[in-house]
């Protein structure tokens, strides 16, 4: 079967939406991919639970929000959908928007059908065609066919560089990568304080390590920020598993995840007062998985970018978070740089070097190890893929070279 497309978008998390829906509003035709079974990405389907970067880092009461209309007017929309996606002080500074993942869910399909995006889930791409330094046909497998998409441009936010691999360019790799996590949902929680709450399972995980047999990593559990409600949390199990480029062809490794979420709660029931009615509603279906391999571009975002706060007269988008690496040994290393201050996201972090209409955004964007655990979090990939969309629908170098020039002025003014 064959598809016609201006944009084909791989990847339905937050910065493939947001790209689709960039290249929307230039009214081109939009074809988003993805082999979920519905758009949202780790967002929901591993329910990371909150958007981080979407403000500045400030020790002021009233936080400054980072990113042009666009990327405003999507957080107003599920602002005005879910009660608690407001900006939440979290820590050292770090404010956060708590979300439900059900209406960040139907968030993103409203927008997507409003803005008649073809949208094809439970979809595989295959393989990748290209002539002449530029990608001119995507092969994908949907609902038990096969389809050839025809295309004027490619825009990557797969997470783990698929298009690229695909085509067998050069991407940006490490032997091994951050810690994945694992999402839970427990009910009937006699407790208001989420804090206390924190604290006391923290405690009677460490408490029982040994006893248990459980990792040390455990020892890493916490409440997912602004989760507690209607007697409801969401609970954030740090993983141990190495995670390498094979992850997303080797999920067994993760078998053992749901036997150890079951123990945990019998512990916390037994020895918790605001656990003692409490069950299990539902682990999400996937690992929440931080980062892997990553398309190269013309620009390699870097850590001292990050840390002193370079401006890039290219820039489409701030970064606000600091970098946040995940040891598999349980350690967590913050780098924070000044507060109520970022760094810029050039262009070129966003535009391949090797393919001429391939563009990438979210956590897929060309960055170093240390650069991307920054700029991998959803305020951010929110901006890439709003850029990355945009930068999509441009025909000419002089065209591309028009949309950054407006981008930044955007951005600037916002």
């Amino acid at each position: 079967m064959k598809i016609e497309a201006d944009i084909v978008v791989v990847g339905a998390g937050i910065s493939g939406i947001a790209a689709s829906l960039a290249a929307a509003q230039e009214k081109k035709n939009v074809v988003l991919l993805d082999e979920n079974s519905s758009p949202g990405g780790n967002s929901v389907h591993a329910n990371v639970g909150t958007i981080c970067g979407a403000y500045y880092r400030s020790f002021s009461p009233n936080p400054k929000p980072v990113g042009n209309v666009f990327c405003r007017s999507l957080l107003d929309t599920l602002a005005h959908a879910d009660e608690k996606a407001r900006p939440y002080a979290y820590a050292e500074g770090l404010y956060i928007i708590p979300y439900e993942w059900t209406i960040l869910q139907q968030v993103y399909e409203k927008l997507l059908i409003q803005a008649g995006i073809k949208v094809m889930m439970n979809t595989t791409l295959d393989s990748v065609r290209t002539t002449s330094r530029k990608i001119n046909e995507v092969y994908v497998s949907h609902a038990d066919e096969k389809s050839c998409i025809n295309t004027n441009s490619v825009v990557d936010c797969s997470g783990h560089a698929i298009v690229s691999q695909l085509t067998g360019i050069e991407t940006i790799k490490e032997d091994t990568y951050q810690a994945a996590a694992q999402i839970f949902r427990v009910r009937n929680i006699d407790s208001k304080d989420e804090f206390s709450l924190d604290m006391a399972i923290k405690r009677a995980v460490l408490k029982n390590l040994n006893a248990m047999n459980w990792p040390m990593i455990y020892g890493r559990v916490s409440v997912v920020p602004g989760s507690l409600d209607k007697s409801k949390v969401d609970i954030k199990l740090t993983l141990p598993n190495v995670i390498t480029d094979t992850i997303l062809t080797n999920r067994e490794v993760f078998d053992d995840v749901p036997k150890h979420i079951s123990e945990i709660l019998s512990v916390l029931k037994s020895q918790l007062d605001s656990f003692r009615e409490a069950s299990l509603e539902m682990i999400f279906p996937q690992p929440g998985i931080r980062t892997l391999q990553r398309s190269r571009g013309k620009y390699i975002l870097n850590e001292q970018d990050i840390v002193q706060c370079k401006k890039s007269p290219r820039s489409i988008a701030t970064g606000t978070w600091p970098i946040e690496e995940w040891e598999n040994n349980g350690k967590l290393r913050m780098t924070y740089f000044e507060p109520d201050n970022g760094y810029s996201i050039p262009a070129d972090s966003l535009i391949s070097d090797q393919l001429q209409n391939l563009f990438f955004a979210g956590k897929n964007i060309s960055a170093t190890s240390r650069a991307i655990a920054s700029a991998r979090v959803m305020g951010t990939g929110l901006q890439t893929g709003y850029a990355a969309g945009k930068l999509a629908c441009a025909k000419s170098m002089q065209e591309q070279s028009d949309v950054i020039k407006s981008l930044h002025r955007e951005l600037n003014e916002s």
